[in-house]
């Protein structure tokens, strides 16, 4: 019975299809339609919105053989030199790059759509093992699927932001399949742990990076140490460059240490703190330098206490600011030095990337001059509000004894 409901599904989205597209008169569509009700996976079953067949395209752009020979299934695959069939792994680059790689082609369909994808897969890791006879990486269906190829901008799409983690695990987080290529597998766990990884999968941010914007599409490879700066780089601008021209630059390099990835991680970056600074159990500069390491210490130290400070002094200014607005009084130009404060505390926690103590401390100078401003035009604001209630209080004084004054004045004169 339920093979039938499955059959009667099928049948009816697909008479749908065959009645909107070109697909009306394919011998592939009509045939597979009725194979298909044996297959646990029907071929047919998520093509009603593929990207191609939306676009014109048929099973025999890609299969080859002729679609028109209906009654003949010779006719139709083996008898015909342009079949293809089932397209075999190390086959699939060359058949999808047919198309993909001939930019005259691609510009009917988009001018803006890159047409170098197979070259960069070649010089992918996938690639370049594929090249050599190992057909377990990832090529185009991988990734892309088979039937029912959508835009990488729909939802349903596995190359779909929100879904690349889990299209990457689903071979990288296979152990056993993993194993012959001695790289760990919980790759995926970690990054849903971190910074990047609760931003796009919890908090749904789709522009938040993953694999892809750190390994790359279709050249998909590691990035190597002298590299990972720039990886992190395309989104944290000014880090990657203050650290590029930083004096721990080449420390880094000569002791292989992964510029960003030495403190902060690769894929369970966690939320960056403060106390990543302070010479205590969570800094990450213990995890090279000691106690013995003097002028580490005093820099790491003096970078937390320098951000400890502006932080703090910020937050007690925000307080003033704050009583004093709800008591009334006029401080909308303060939250200007606020905005301005919390940008230089931002500045301030980038540019230790520059591992300059001067740097560092003449941008904070800068944070404290706008807090002290803001803390000036606040305690004005509460030193005003002190002085109208004094001026209320003589004022009310004032008032009552004149009430007073003119009350016993009527009595006088009514006695008269």
């Amino acid at each position: 019975m339920k093979l039938i409901k499955i059959s009667v599904l099928l049948l009816f989205a697909f008479g749908v299809l065959i009645a909107d597209t070109s697909l009306k008169d394919d011998a592939c569509v009509s045939c597979h339609l009725e194979v298909d009700e044996d297959l646990d996976v029907p071929v047919m079953s998520n093509m009603v919105d593929d990207i191609h067949i939306q676009n014109g395209l048929s099973c025999a752009d890609c299969h080859g053989g002729d679609p028109t020979a209906f009654d003949d299934s010779d006719a139709a695959m083996w008898d015909d030199e342009s079949f293809i069939g089932t397209i075999e792994k190390r086959k699939q680059p060359a058949v999808c790059g047919s198309c993909h790689s001939n930019s005259v082609y691609m510009r009917d369909y988009s001018t803006s759509i890159r047409t170098d994808q197979v070259d960069q897969y070649w010089t992918s890791q996938h690639g370049i093992l594929l090249q050599k006879g190992d057909t377990k990486v990832a090529t185009c269906t991988s990734c892309h699927g088979v039937h029912g190829i959508y835009p990488k901008d729909d939802p349903r799409a596995p190359v779909y932001a929100l879904n690349v983690p889990s299209t990457c695990a689903a071979c990288h987080s296979e152990a056993e399949y993993m194993a012959e290529y001695g790289i760990p597998t919980d790759q995926l766990e970690q990054y849903k742990l971190s910074v990047h990884g609760v931003a796009l999968l919890d908090k749904q941010d789709i522009y938040s990076p993953a694999c892809n914007d750190c390994h790359g599409n279709h050249g998909a490879i590691p990035p190597d140490v002298s590299h990972i700066s720039d990886i992190c780089g395309s989104c944290h601008v000014n880090n990657k460059n203050l650290f590029k021209e930083s004096s721990l630059r080449e420390s880094f390099l000569e002791n292989g240490l992964n510029d960003c990835e030495a403190c902060h991680g690769n894929h369970e970056v966690p939320v960056p703190t403060d106390e990543m600074l302070n010479w205590k159990e969570e800094s990450v500069c213990l995890d090279c330098h000691d106690n013995t390491d003097v002028e580490a210490k005093e820099m790491a130290l003096t970078f937390y206490q320098t951000i400890d400070s502006l932080k703090t002094q910020l937050f007690s200014v925000e307080d003033l600011i704050s009583i004093a607005e709800r008591k009334g009084m006029e401080v909308s130009d303060l939250f200007i030095f606020l905005e301005d404060a919390h940008r230089i505390l931002i500045q301030t926690r980038t540019n230790i990337h520059s591992f300059d103590l001067d740097y560092v401390s003449k941008t904070a100078e800068e944070g404290f001059s706008v807090i002290n401003e803001a803390t000036i035009g606040a305690n004005k604001a509460l030193g005003e509000l002190d002085y109208r209630r004094k001026g209320l209080i003589i004022f009310s004084i004032i008032i009552t004894f004149s009430i007073i004054a003119l009350y016993l004045k009527l009595k006088a004169m009514q006695r008269k």
